[in-house]
């Protein structure tokens, strides 16, 4: 989210930063499983900011440092520069003191690395693994809200999106000569509009259940054959909404502020493809999605927001991003 981008933007951050391997991930997977890495992380994180006798709910959320044989050495969270500061200097001086023996594995866990199934191994190497990135439109003054004057003016997101290979072959027409077209399938259009085309703008959000799914078509047309590059058009509209229990404006978290109402993405898509017959794989793909979201989640920032305002998704795929990898928020629902 933007805080922690603002955050990390710090000199002084940036500079203590080099002493340390950053690594990211998604916390519910470390705190809850039973693999090799998510034991590595529960050995250390109930000594954290919302570890030990007063632990706070169920989340481990935050910024922690370890050693490589999973000691603790200091966590925090939090989007202030200072307090960041103040942590990895301590973490610093703990790594400092501590024995070098104590500092390792006592084992290669490359060695290990197979016990590991995370969803990242699933990637679609030969399929199309595409990027969404999320971000609030232009509000015209007098019809919409204004955005506020801090983080969530300038806030963006980004998902996944991923095809196997026959997936994404079916999102082409059978024959492909100039003029041909095919809608969508039912189940890969629902894939995109379920859990990709939601109000993750500022933070996190469910996606949607079939039933809530009112509008869901993609239709791929041929414009162009040259020799074996495909080019193709996509259009197409979407619409899902629910109505949900979830907090009112200024009871973000609050139970005693939950209440009744409706939350939706409604757009138009438009979009353009390259395909290779020779290695049946996309070498371009570029779709837009514009329109309009309303209502909010638990945790998507949205509760002083509640009111109809544009919203725009970017879907593109991009062969040399190492991004690809990540894998999609709701691949649980992929059924792979």
């Amino acid at each position: 989210m933007r805080g922690r981008q603002v955050c990390w933007s710090d000199p002084k951050l940036q500079k203590l930063a080099k002493q340390f391997v950053p690594a990211a991930d998604e916390v519910w997977r470390l705190h809850n499983r039973k693999e090799l890495d998510c034991l590595h992380f529960q050995g250390f994180c109930e000594e954290g900011h919302y570890g030990g006798p007063n632990a706070h709910g169920t989340t481990r959320q935050g910024i922690y440092c370890c050693t490589p044989s999973g000691k603790f050495l200091a966590s925090v969270n939090t989007t202030d520069p200072r307090r960041m500061e103040r942590m990895l200097r301590e973490a610093l001086a703990e790594w400092k003191a501590m024995p070098a023996k104590e500092r390792l594995l006592a084992y290669d866990p490359a060695k290990r690395r197979d016990e590991i199934q995370r969803r990242e191994r699933q990637y679609p190497e030969d399929g199309l693994p595409l990027r969404v990135f999320a971000r609030d439109m232009p509000r015209k003054a007098g019809k919409h809200k204004a955005l506020p004057s801090d983080w969530r003016s300038a806030a963006w997101n980004v998902d996944s999106l991923w095809f196997r290979q026959a997936e994404a072959r079916t999102l082409l027409p059978s024959r492909l000569a100039k003029g041909r077209a095919v809608d969508w399938p039912a189940a890969m259009v629902q894939r995109l509009v379920r859990h990709n085309l939601v109000d993750n703008v500022r933070g996190q959000t469910n996606g949607y259940a079939a039933s809530h799914v009112q509008i869901a078509s993609l239709r791929t047309t041929v414009t162009n054959v040259a020799k074996h590059l495909v080019t193709v058009s996509f259009e197409g509209s979407s619409r899902a909404t629910t109505a949900g229990v979830w907090p009112k404006a200024g009871a973000f978290d609050s139970v005693a502020g939950h209440g009744r109402h409706s939350r939706g993405v409604q757009t138009g898509m438009l979009g353009t493809a390259t395909y290779d017959t020779k290695t049946r794989r996309f070498v371009t793909f570029e779709l837009t999605a514009v329109g309009t979201r309303w209502g909010q989640t638990r945790y998507n920032f949205r509760h002083d927001d509640l009111d109809e305002t544009p919203i725009g998704f970017a879907i593109v795929f991009d062969a040399n991003d190492p991004g690809n990898r990540v894998a999609p928020a709701e691949m649980g629902a992929y059924g792979w």
